[in-house]
């Protein structure tokens, strides 16, 4: 089975952005990002060695190699610069990411040593991450008890979803740490219990740097599912060479994804990116049926959060815009895999049209500010919205904490970069996709005109589309004159010359476009009519 390689610096990047900085960017920072900016495209040679300066890294600040340590090849989400070396240098959110960040750091390797070829990142994989993630998803029933539980009396309770069921395997917790961490939530609160259900072997015993000892009694079908790609890009790698290690980790792969698989049908039922790779590992018919086929699915209809935040939104209704494009990664790693390693179009379109416009959320927010750079959107864990078809709020307003900017991050920035390597890759693979997706929606017969935000303008140099039009009193409808239409993403423009004072043109959208106007011009550009 072939998967492609992703756009691999932007993959390694969210977990180099959980290194804490400070609120307010410095002066050098800022003359930092205009030199980068001023730069040409990397080399190919430039991207390889850009990779690895960002591993490299990782591996010195993030993961944890102490040889006795149940934990090691564990990346912590969280690496605090200024205090690296002291008891508090990791830190760890008791209900977040670390687990989540490790299995993407994961599937980054695997795709920077197919892009590259340099066994570095293979062999990160082997002595590091995959034994540590097999070793929770294959002995989960021996690693993890439910039963006993140290939080606070008043801790959030996990339901079905979230609570580790006695000797369960394919179990991750959120978090498993013997001391070499902090706890963010009780560094907050100052409470020596945690607010969420956990086994803590620090009750009873001074904790003044509230230290991580333990485990929590949490997960979630969120981390499942990155636990799925992960498990399914590694065992694909590992399958294919010939040394006895990979033969073994190959093994356990296999198991670790039928445990995942399970575990999942006991906390929630079908999850496709958990069935996918169970699936693949027993090359399991009957199972695979269970994943969508996404080439039977109607991805031709633009269906994102900025399609129903700014074209088919329900008036008085509130759109939350993406905080992440976990989805979009999902969608690929299922769908390539339920197809046989080939991408669908009508996924290679959706993954086109996600790449291209959900930026353009965040693009619509900044009204006073130059539009960001690749890999800044908004800060995951403070939402943004729009109604009404415009955000509720723009950047000049200064309506987020403090009175300052809504918080950015580098979550849904970065993946969005994956998405567009993908994107740009299938429009290479999938001549034509775009005419086939209008054909879709306008029909064959269909008169459209392309979005081009580079392009000029006007009949005569060459910018516009052009048609002809017809006096409806001419028998045969003869031409009567030509029109040049061209398009960016805020404007239609329309060039020529009409000399019949008699003739008017009707702008408008179907009336199946909540809250759009349709409005009817007449020679002078003047509305003659305006229908909400």
């Amino acid at each position: 089975m072939r998967m492609w390689p992703s756009s691999l610096f932007a993959v390694i990047l969210p977990c180099m952005s959980a290194t804490l900085f400070a609120a307010e960017r410095a002066p050098s920072v800022e003359r930092a990002v205009a030199a980068a900016e001023a730069k040409a495209p990397m080399t190919a040679d430039e991207a390889r060695a850009f990779i690895k300066r960002l591993h490299a890294y990782v591996r010195e600040h993030h993961l944890k190699r102490a040889e006795n340590s149940p934990q090691r090849g564990m990346i912590y989400e969280y690496f605090n610069v200024p205090r690296a070396g002291k008891p508090d240098q990791w830190i760890e959110g008791e209900a977040l990411d670390t687990m989540h960040d490790g299995s993407w750091y994961a599937a980054a390797m695997v795709n920077a040593y197919r892009a590259t070829g340099d066994d570095t990142y293979r062999k990160f994989l082997a002595e590091y991450q995959v034994p540590f993630y097999c070793k929770m998803l294959n002995h989960s029933d021996t690693l993890f008890s439910a039963k006993q539980n140290d939080a606070d009396a008043k801790a959030n309770v996990f339901g079905r979803e979230h609570m580790l069921q006695e000797g369960e395997k394919g179990f991750v917790p959120y978090w498993w740490d013997d001391g070499a961490s902090v706890s963010l939530d009780r560094v907050r609160t100052k409470s020596p219990l945690s607010v969420y259900f956990c086994r803590d072997l620090t009750v009873g015993k001074p904790n003044p740097d509230f230290k991580l000892s333990g485990y929590s009694l949490g997960s979630s079908n969120h981390l499942a599912q990155d636990l799925g790609i992960m498990v399914e890009q590694c065992w694909l790698l590992f399958r294919q060479l010939p040394d006895d290690e990979s033969k073994k980790l190959t093994a356990e792969l296999a198991d670790a994804a039928r445990n995942l698989r399970d575990c999942r049908m006991h906390h929630h039922g079908h999850i496709p990116m958990c069935d996918a790779p169970a699936a693949l590992v027993d090359a399991d018919v009957k199972l695979m049926q269970q994943v969508p086929d996404e080439s039977a699915n109607p991805n031709w209809q633009y269906k994102n959060a900025y399609y129903q935040a700014f074209y088919d939104f329900k008036p008085g209704q509130k759109v939350t815009y993406p905080g992440f494009a976990d989805d979009d990664e999902y969608f690929y790693y299922f769908g390539t895999a339920r197809a046989g390693g080939k991408l669908p179009d009508a996924l290679a379109l959706k993954l086109i049209y996600d790449a291209y416009t959900q930026p353009l959320l965040y693009r619509a927010y900044c009204d006073d500010a130059p539009v960001p750079q690749p890999g800044i959107n908004r800060f995951d864990l403070h939402p943004y919205y729009a109604i009404d078809g415009k955000p509720t709020d723009y950047r000049s307003e200064l309506k987020g904490p403090s009175r300052h900017p809504r918080p950015i991050g580098s979550r849904m920035g970065p993946q969005n970069m994956v998405v567009c390597g993908w994107a740009l890759q299938a429009l290479h693979a999938h001549p034509g996709i775009w005419r086939n997706a209008l054909e879709h929606t306008a029909g064959k017969n269909g008169t459209w005109v392309y979005v081009d935000d580079t392009a000029t303008h006007g009949i005569a140099d060459g910018g516009a589309k052009t048609f002809e039009l017809h006096h409806a009193a001419v028998a045969g409808l003869k031409p009567f004159n030509v029109l040049g239409f061209s398009s960016s993403r805020s404007e239609l423009n329309i060039s020529g010359s009409i000399p019949d004072a008699a003739v008017t043109l009707q702008i408008f959208l179907p009336a199946r476009w909540p809250g759009h106007s349709r409005r009817r011009h007449n020679e002078s550009g003047q509305i003659v009519q305006d229908h909400q």
